[in-house]
Order: C-alpha cells, then sequence, then structure tokens
C-alpha cells in the first residue's frame, strides 16, 4: 500500500471518529446542559444504547429521563455509530482491492434484480429490531448489498426509533408483554 493511501485511510478513520463524537455525543450532551439534564445521566445513556442498543431505552427510563428526550438522544447516538460505520466501510472498500472487487460482484448480483435493488433497502426496517441482527448489522447488510446509502440511513433510522419507541412503551407499562 502506498503512503498517500495509508495517509487518506488514517484521514477517513479520524473523520468517523469525528462524526461518532459530534453526532452520537456532543449533540446529546447539548441537548441533556439546554434542558439542565445531568450530563452523568446523558453520558450514561450514551454508553448504554452503544452497548445494549435499543434495550437502553429501559435504562433512560431507569434513569428517570423524559421518554421524548430519551429518543432524542438514543436516536442522535444512532445515526452517529451508523455515518460512521459507513464512513469506516467506506474507507475499507477504497483501501482494499479484495474489498473493492467483492463489492463490485454484489453490486452487480444486485442489478440483477431490480425490484430487491430498487426497494431492498426497505427490508432494513426491520432490522434493527431482531436480536441477532440489530442495529450495527443491520448497516453493513445494507452496505454489503450497495443499496443507496440515504435510503439505507433513513429506513434503519426509521426501524431504530420505531423499535425504541415500542421499548419505551413496554417499559411505561402502556404495552404489555405476555411470556
Amino acid at each position: 500500500m502506498d503512503r498517500s493511501k495509508a495517509i487518506d485511510g488514517i484521514r477517513r478513520g479520524f473523520r468517523a471518529i469525528a462524526i461518532a463524537f459530534v453526532v452520537a455525543t456532543l449533540i446529546p450532551l447539548l441537548l441533556g446542559l439546554a434542558l439542565s439534564v445531568p450530563t452523568g445521566r446523558v453520558l450514561g445513556l450514551i454508553v448504554s444504547t452503544l452497548l445494549l442498543q435499543a434495550n437502553a431505552a429501559f435504562v433512560g427510563l431507569g434513569f428517570g429521563l423524559n421518554p421524548v428526550f430519551v429518543l432524542v438522544v438514543m436516536t442522535f447516538v444512532e445515526l452517529g455509530v451508523v455515518l460512521a460505520i459507513y464512513e469506516i466501510l467506506d474507507t475499507f472498500a477504497e483501501q482494499s482491492e479484495r474489498v473493492r472487487r467483492f463489492t463490485k460482484n454484489t453490486e452487480e448480483k444486485m442489478k440483477k434484480y431490480p425490484i430487491l435493488w430498487k426497494y431492498g433497502a426497505v427490508t432494513l426496517i426491520a432490522l434493527p429490531a431482531l436480536p441477532v441482527i440489530g442495529l450495527y448489522s443491520s448497516v453493513v447488510i445494507g452496505w454489503l448489498l450497495r443499496w443507496h446509502k440515504l435510503q439505507s440511513l433513513f429506513f434503519v433510522t426509521l426501524g431504530w426509533i420505531l423499535v425504541t419507541t415500542f421499548l419505551l412503551l413496554v417499559a411505561l407499562g402502556f404495552v404489555q408483554l405476555i411470556f
């Protein structure tokens, strides 16, 4: 690998970290400060979201936070993580000939199925709710299948908001699960 590619890869890696920091951490902290929410609780919710994904809704409510605030903070964390993952995956594709060949082959295969090529990103709505796949894998799946980035971001985020809202309603007792 030549030096300029390595430097570009490092630069893009720092860009991914900056995106994640600003969107997933800085914006929620500033929102918490503006609404007089203790910084420790906001940081706890951020870390819980990173580790527990949508199940962090229970942690946020356990901290005594407003459900709308919990949803907004968790959505910013989701957006920051998803954007950073896309940046990292794009960097790998640019840096690695093997990954570039794989994504090109995948794109060619996907174009054989116009409906899946055009509307496949809609399936990403359901993936953040699945325990095995979750948020992080749904981003990778959308990227690997070469679905449109903005559409994928939209549908992953919509799925995230839906599952997080559902779990908030469960935690608040509006929805009862029978198990």
